[in-house]
């Protein structure tokens, strides 16, 4: 089969590239999502080089102006790229070349695709950061909104999947989604210090001799400092794998809220609007928890992608190596997906509500004043173990009669050996209402 030339090829190199071979393993339609980033990059390059004195202000001009004027150009529609390139770099270079001639020849001085794929994917790791802090604020606004909405609503609290404790719904609601998207948002931080180093100026594993100023190509592209040592700067991705473990946990997180909704919709404790609920194709009263079933079903895949970029580098030695393509993939999946995931749970906030009258029967059925009443005897100088086999004897003693303990009186209390006013401690509410201003 006849090969195909590139500009990243020479007579050493062993001539032109099967053309099967190519088209397998070119990532073009993968990293031409970093365009952006790879003409931004380029451009502070150019910098640093006519900074060095290695290209004059015209040359320093011409390239610029050129890869500036590139997204827009593509995205259009008025320049496609080379589809027959290893990758979007090497695609950038060929129509730079058809663009400005003999100068694009000089772009490439002192810098290799691995320093230019390292410091592409900084800058979209850097990017994502920001548009993950975002959603996450966004979830964030509408979870207090939420709370706000349902602040007098008391629900069940659950352990082992069955009605344990009252609770109140915002309470619920900081723990099943908002802490844990807090402390996600945190984390996210240590991703940006693990962004501070700009790896331009790295090279192919070992820098260059040529006086290409760094520390100008890092400051123009908002980098703290350049590359400190250049086989790291080129073959670390622990950015990448932080990332991918924040928007794993990201995910468990959402997966985990997403159980909660479905398990309260299942137990008709939860109402959900008809704008995120799906339909049965053949029973016409269904009303599905679909969203929150997607979103746990994303929470998975999220895991995977983890795994997946821990194998990828599992093994690898210092440096570059072209097993470093592969992660681009995943991480694109793993922001996207969480992303998107964000999004639908922040649409979901304000298409859901805990039923009052319904948590409040489950509340009843289920003795979830059992742990108040205990605690009502302990209070009153009575031993821990002792309360929890009274208050356990009048749970049989209520159920065998067909009652609850919601349903006992003062002068049922009293009949027991017990003080009427334990009463107080059969509310429901004001039991959620107590624990909740413990935490206040």
């Amino acid at each position: 089969m006849s090969g195909t030339k590139s500009i990243a090829r020479t007579a050493a190199t062993g001539g032109a590239l099967d053309r099967e071979f190519l088209a397998w393993s070119t990532s073009l339609p993968i990293d031409i999502r970093l365009l952006e980033e790879d003409c931004r990059g380029s451009v502070a390059h150019v910098q640093g080089l006519r900074a060095g004195g290695l290209l004059t202000d015209d040359e320093a001009d011409t390239l610029i102006g050129a890869l500036k004027s590139l997204p827009a150009k593509v995205a259009s529609g008025e320049v496609v790229l080379q589809a027959d390139e290893e990758d979007v770099h090497m695609a950038v270079e060929s129509w730079l070349r058809e663009a400005v001639g003999d100068v694009a020849g000089k772009l490439h001085t002192g810098r290799s695709r691995n320093d230019q794929v390292a410091t592409d994917l900084k800058l979209w790791c850097r990017d994502a950061v920001g548009r993950l802090e975002s959603q996450i604020e966004g979830v964030l606004v509408a979870a207090a909104a939420w709370s706000q909405r349902h602040a007098e609503v008391v629900m069940p609290a659950y352990t082992h999947r069955q009605v344990a404790i009252p609770t109140m719904a915002s309470v619920w609601m900081e723990a099943a989604l908002t802490l844990g998207l807090q402390r996600d948002r945190a984390l996210l931080s240590g991703v940006r210090e693990e962004l501070a180093e700009s790896p331009l100026g790295g090279g192919a594993v070992g820098g260059t001799t040529l006086p290409v100023d760094t520390s100008v190509s890092a400051e123009a592209l908002g980098f703290e400092r350049p590359p400190a040592n250049p086989i790291d700067a080129i073959g670390q991705r622990d950015h990448a794998l932080l990332l991918v473990f924040v928007c794993a946990r990201i995910g468990l997180h959402l997966g985990r809220f997403s159980a909660d909704v479905i398990e309260l919709a299942s137990d008709g404790l939860v109402k959900l609007g008809g704008a995120i609920a799906g339909g049965s194709s053949m029973m016409p009263h269904k009303r599905n928890p679909d969203l929150f079933e997607l979103v746990r079903g994303q929470s998975a895949l999220r895991q995977g992608e983890l795994v997946q970029l821990m194998v990828t580098f599992q093994g690898l030695g210092a440096g570059y190596h072209r097993d470093l393509q592969q992660d681009k993939q995943v991480l694109f999946a793993a922001v996207d997906g969480v992303i998107d995931t964000l999004r639908m749970i922040e649409i979901s906030l304000s298409n859901f509500e805990v039923l009052a009258e319904p948590s409040m029967r489950a509340l009843i059925a289920g003795d979830a004043v059992a742990t108040d009443l205990c605690e009502g005897l302990v209070a009153g100088g009575m031993a821990f173990r002792d309360a929890y086999g009274r208050v356990g004897a009048l749970v049989a003693a209520q159920r065998d009669a067909g009652k609850r303990l919601a349903d006992l009186t003062a002068a049922d209390l009293e009949a027991a050996g017990l003080d009427p006013a334990l009463t107080e401690r059969l509310d429901p509410e004001l039991a959620a209402k107590r624990r909740a201003a413990r935490f206040g």
